[in-house]
């Protein structure tokens, strides 16, 4: 009987299949196994130093948050100038009160406080009748005295007579008493009598002098009352402007300067003023006589005046530290007005190495002034300085740092030489 075809082949498929699947799958297990133990390879070879990796991180963190944060700012170049602001008195040029010289009562007030006056001017008159009464009694002196003085001069021609007549008489007597006319107690008698207006002339002579100086004295003392009546009328020293009245018509006026009472007026200069500066110490020794500066007045914002030092006391008030300033500006228009307080304006060349440290960055110690730099590697470095000028704010210095360095401010203990830090900008 013969077999189908078909199905031989379909019972030769079945026999070649178990065969063929059983060769393959060693191999395939073979390269499983194999995939595993890389696997497990890299597994555990990337997994200790993926651990060892983010130990270092964690220290380094760690590291880094026990580090001190500071505060740094730059050292940089100082300008060629250096300026300073100080503040100031202005006042007038000539300021002075007004005085009476003469008692009495106002009579008549002619300016008054803001007028403009010239030298000589009258400002005021006083009404003196007891000075009046004194200088016509003293002119009446005057008159009395002259009179005796006429009267004496008379006397002395009377007297010249008197003695002249002695003296022939005596002479007579003399030779006629030699010739035993007479006898010698007669002529010794003419002769007493010569010498009796001799002394009577020399008597009225004396008195003429005396008299004669009467006369001067009581003179004199005229002059002065006149002078005296002479400011009654009260007149200005000096051009200028009238910045203070403290009288009215009827007031009593006392004559004098013993007091703020006894002042009529105050007159001031303002053509030019005055500026009185204290410097301090350290900006002492840079100025001088005819050093030029800037005034500045709050109340007239952007308007600068030119102004120079006139002369200093060369000398620091060891009280205060601060040497007296005197400069002067012109005020042509007048703006500036006597009292004013202002700022005045100094430029003082530097050193062209001039270095500006903030100041509050200075470390004191025994080993000096010193400054804290922060280097590129977050280390600390002390370095010594060398302070040129103390601005308060900031330092100038001329060695120790260099433009740009980092330097901490407000250091605390924990900045000290190779100490790490972490910065960060701003005061």
């Amino acid at each position: 009987m013969a077999i189908p075809e078909p199905a031989i082949s379909e019972r030769h498929s079945r026999d070649r299949g178990p065969r063929h699947r059983t060769g393959r799958g060693p191999l395939l297990v073979m390269f499983g196994i194999l995939a595993v133990i890389v696997v497990v390879a890299i597994v555990l070879g990337i997994r200790p130093r993926l651990a060892r990796e983010k130990a270092l991180l964690a220290a380094n963190d760690a590291a880094t948050d026990k580090r001190p944060v500071v505060n740094v700012a730059p050292v940089h170049q100082a300008a060629p100038q250096s300026e300073v602001e100080l503040p100031a008195d202005l006042q007038a040029l000539i300021e002075s009160p007004v005085f009476a010289r003469a008692d009495g009562y106002l009579s008549k007030r002619l300016v008054d406080i803001g007028d403009r006056v010239r030298t000589g001017q009258v400002l005021a008159e006083i009404e003196t009748p007891e000075l009046d009464q004194q200088l016509s009694q003293a002119r009446a002196n005057v008159a009395q005295s002259q009179a005796s003085l006429v009267q004496l001069q008379a006397l002395i021609v009377q007297a010249r007579a008197n003695l002249k007549l002695a003296k022939v008489t005596y002479d007579r007597w003399k030779r006629l008493a030699a010739a035993g006319v007479f006898s010698k107690q007669e002529s010794d008698e003419r002769e007493a009598a010569s010498d009796a207006r001799q002394a009577d002339l020399e008597a009225a002579q004396a008195n003429l002098n005396a008299t004669e100086k009467t006369v001067e004295a009581n003179a004199a003392n005229v002059r002065r009352l006149e002078n005296l009546k002479s400011f009654a009328h009260i007149t200005a020293p000096f051009d200028g402007i009238i910045t203070a009245r403290n009288i009215d018509v009827g007031t009593l006026i006392n004559a004098g300067n013993g007091g703020a009472t006894h002042e009529i007026f105050r007159i001031a200069q303002i053509q030019l003023m005055r500026i009185f500066v204290n410097v301090p110490q350290t900006y002492a020794s840079e100025v001088h006589a005819g050093q030029s500066a800037e005034l500045r007045v709050q109340e007239l914002p952007g308007r600068v005046f030119k102004a120079a030092v006139e002369r200093t006391t060369n000398s620091v008030d060891p009280s205060t530290r601060t040497m007296l300033a005197v400069l002067r500006t012109p005020n042509p228009t007048g703006v500036l007005l006597p009292g004013m307080y202002t700022q005045v304006r100094f430029s003082f060349p530097r050193k062209a190495s001039a270095l500006l440290v903030p100041g509050d960055a200075l470390v004191m110690g025994r080993e000096g002034p010193r400054v804290a730099v922060v280097g590129p590697d977050h280390a600390v470095h002390m370095r010594s300085i060398r302070i040129v000028r103390d601005y308060g704010s900031e330092l100038e210095v001329e060695s120790g740092v260099l433009s740009g360095d980092m330097v901490v401010v407000n250091p605390s203990d924990q900045v000290r030489e190779g100490a790490q830090v972490e910065t960060r900008t701003g005061r």
